[in-house]
């Protein structure tokens, strides 16, 4: 089956735009209980900075060629990157109390280093399209800046709180290796199950010679849902 955007005169239900309104800045403090950290939504590629987009390509495509967590093999050009990874909802992880997007502009103005403020991103878009347009996907990267920090998880906790604010009722992931095994204790902790597994799925660079399977994991979005979420 096509994924939800090569299916162009599919209707996508709900339409996160309309629930836009509903989702706002939210301040994390980190591992060290001290740094504060902002998780920003941008609901539309335009609202990002774009030097804070060509960070974001650089890492994501850096990550690639590691060629052990995404399923990529080439990288993906900024003209191409900024609208895909922005297409519906993205979040970005900042260092510091941001109020709203405009201070996230105003710190590009104002020359920010990214490659020191910027933690991580994640987006929200349909795992499927038109009828079942309401299970939704997800795509995360961790930057350089943020290793050890506990970022990963707190942009999950980001995730499980807006998904079913726009709409969403269930998530799946459909394919992580199981050699990342970070991710796997992550999502195992907020409360997805693993609900299927594609025996031999990855050929990954760290492992010549041999396929690696991937595990498809799930979660409904739920209040249901959340009482399988597990502390660290």
């Amino acid at each position: 089956m096509p994924g939800v955007h090569e299916d162009i005169g599919s209707e996508v239900i709900p339409n996160p735009q309309e629930y836009a309104g509903t989702i706002c800045p939210r301040q994390f403090t980190l591992r060290d209980r001290v740094t504060v950290a902002t998780l920003v939504p941008f609901i539309s590629v335009a609202q990002v900075p774009h030097g804070l987009l060509g960070y974001l390509s650089d890492q994501l495509n850096k990550e690639i060629e590691k060629g052990d967590t995404y399923t990529m093999i080439d990288p993906i050009p900024l003209e191409k990157f900024a609208p895909w990874w922005f297409a519906n909802i993205g979040a970005v992880m900042l260092l510091g109390d941001i109020q709203d997007v405009h201070d996230v502009q105003l710190m590009e103005h104002n020359g920010t280093d990214w490659t020191k403020v910027c933690l991580g991103s994640f987006n929200i878009r349909p795992n499927y399209p038109g009828r079942s347009s309401h299970v939704c996907n997800g795509m995360f990267l961790v930057t350089d800046a943020s290793r050890n920090k506990g970022v990963g998880k707190l942009m999950g906790e980001g995730f499980l709180e807006w998904a079913p604010r726009l709409g969403y009722t269930y998530c799946v992931f459909n394919l992580v290796y199981e050699s990342n095994i970070a991710s796997c204790r992550m999502w195992d902790s907020l409360g997805f199950k693993r609900i299927g597994r594609v025996p031999g799925a990855g050929h990954l660079k760290s492992y010549p010679g041999q396929l690696v399977d991937g595990i498809i994991y799930g979660r409904d979005l739920s209040p249901e849902g959340e009482e399988s979420i597990t502390q660290e």
